[in-house]
Parts: C-alpha cells; structure tokens; sequence
C-alpha cells in the first residue's frame, strides 16, 4: 500500500473507530476490549470496567476491514483472513469477523506505555529500595542472563526498559519484539521486528542476530522454540540476554522456558535441557501486578541443577 492509500486507509479506521476516540486519546487507557457491537471495556490505570459506548457491527466491520488492508489483506468471514493482528504506531491491535467472532465483530487495542521509567523512578515510587535498585544494575553491568517473567500487563516491558538503561552506552545492542516497545539508549543498536503473518519469526530473528556482531540479545517476549536459540546465543559469547516471557511465578519460569525450548524440536533428554537452563540463566525476576499497581514481586538466582531439580536462591520476596 502506497502513502496516499495507507493515509486514507488510516482515516478511515479513525472514522470508524470514533465512538472510542475519546480512550484512545485518554493517556490512562491501555487496552480497549470490544467483544462485541455496543459492548466495550476499557483498562484504565490498571483497572478494567465496562463502559458506555455504542459501537455499531457496520463501524466494527469497517475497522477490521481498514486493519485487513493496512496489512496487505483482504478481511474475509470464516476465514483465516478474518482474523487481524495489526500494529500501528503506539497500536496493537487484534480482531476477528463473525463466525469466528461468534457474538459479532470484536477488537483489542492495546496502546503502547509512553511512559518509560527508571530503576530511580521505580525507588521513588516505592516499589524498590535502593539496595535492590542497585543489584540490579550491577546484574546488568555485570552481563549476567535475565528473564523478566510476569502475567499479561504486569509491567514487563515497562521493567526491562528501565534495566536496558543501566547498559553501557558503548555496547552493540540487538533487540527483537513482534511489537516495538522496547527503548535502548546505546547509539549502537539494531531493532528487528517479527511478523508470522509474513513468515519472520522471533526464531529466524534470533538466530539472524548472531551474525550481527551484537554484545548483547534482547527478545520482547519468548514464546516458543526461540527460547533454544536464545539459550545457545548466550552460551556462545553472547551474555547479558534479558528476555520476557509469561509465567505465574518465578520458579514457574524456568518450567515454562524448557517447554519452550522442547518447540524448537531439539532431542535432548529432559535432564539436559534443564541443566543447560541452570548454566545459563543467571536470575529470574518476576513482575506481579496488585491492586492495580505493578511492582517486583521476585527475584530468583538460579545456581544448579542437581538430583532433578533446580537449585535456587530466592534473593528477593515482596511477600
């Protein structure tokens, strides 16, 4: 699509989505779910309720419709091409047509967080200390391997930007997102974006980022057999990874990062696998949302693994 078109594309998806202009417009908001015609709700600083707008199945259908050509297709019902995930600039948003969509058309927009902390800004609020503040800095300086694990919208990426400061601004920095969100203050940094509607994987970006010369891998969020190659990547002179993943709990994570890695389709016995986790991963940090309020729940060294289990050190517990 040619400038002009994905101009005009782009106003009519403004049109179209005007009952919920005045959200998007909205600082505060960070999702906008509408499971249906006239039935929307809105995450508004971290708490979710229903509001009233009415949103009709012509303006839902339109939308998608807009959304499917930005993306270089056509929205067809009952088909895989009813189904759109597109991104726009502070965007992303998922939708589906009827029958897959069984009460009507239906969206989620998330907006990207504009707001972009610091480990400092997160002491101030109280949801750090400063000794803790800076153990993490010296994990980052120190290039030592993190996952940032967590629920949906419980401040990962918010976290990990503010830990991506603490980098020495002469490294070569490499990150890989399906959704740019991720900020690198270093002069010296590559962003790759995956797109499995068009074929590009987090996986073939990871193993593309090798042959980059970066000092360091960060990947937005591990979702499958990428995780073999992050592995590798970092036992290969490539320490210092952060990389996000979703999990329930800290110990959850490590769980959840050999299932991963089992996607890649490597065969390796399980013992294996996790030891290799074990000599790799240095800590897990785990984000929890409360209240409302999203804080640093944990943080887990990982030191071994001996007689089929991990051995741990729990550093940190807000509990």
């Amino acid at each position: 699509m040619d400038h002009l078109a994905a101009a005009a594309a782009l106003r009519a998806l403004t049109h179209a989505l005007s009952p919920v202009r005045a959200y998007l417009d909205d600082p505060l908001t960070q999702e906008i779910e509408i499971n249906g015609p006239n039935d929307v709700w809105v995450e508004r600083a971290g708490v979710q309720s229903k509001v009233d707008v009415r949103i009709s199945t012509t303006e839902l259908e339109t939308a998608i419709g807009v959304l499917a050509r930005l993306s270089n297709k056509d929205a067809k019902a009952g088909t895989a091409d009813g189904i759109i995930d597109a991104r726009m600039e502070g965007f992303r948003v998922a939708a589906a047509l009827p029958p897959t969509s069984v009460h009507g058309p239906s969206m989620c927009i998330r907006k990207h967080n504009p707001v972009h902390l610091s480990l400092a800004d997160y002491v101030k609020a109280g949801a750090l200390n400063e000794e803790w503040a800076e153990r993490l800095r010296d994990m980052i300086r120190s290039h030592k391997n993190v996952l940032v694990a967590g629920g949906t919208s419980s401040g990962k990426t918010t976290f990990v930007n503010a830990l991506l400061a603490e980098i020495p601004q002469e490294e070569r920095i490499l990150t890989i997102e399906d959704t740019p969100e991720l900020k690198v203050l270093s002069p010296n940094w590559v962003s790759l974006e995956s797109n499995t509607q068009a074929g590009i994987s987090t996986r073939d970006l990871v193993r593309l980022a090798l042959r980059y010369r970066p000092d360091r891998v960060i990947v937005g969020e591990v979702r499958g057999g990428e995780a073999f190659d992050l592995l590798d990547a970092a036992n290969t002179g490539h320490d210092g990874v952060i990389a996000t993943l979703h999990a329930s709990s800290s110990f959850d994570a490590l769980s959840r990062f050999e299932t991963l890695i089992l996607r890649a389709g490597i065969d390796w016995p399980h013992r294996a696998i996790c030891a290799q986790i074990a000599r790799t991963i240095d800590y897990v940090v785990f984000m929890a949302r409360r209240n409302g309020v999203r804080r640093l729940q944990e943080v887990l060294e990982v030191q071994d693994f001996e007689n089929e289990r991990y051995v741990t050190n729990m550093l940190f517990d807000a509990n």
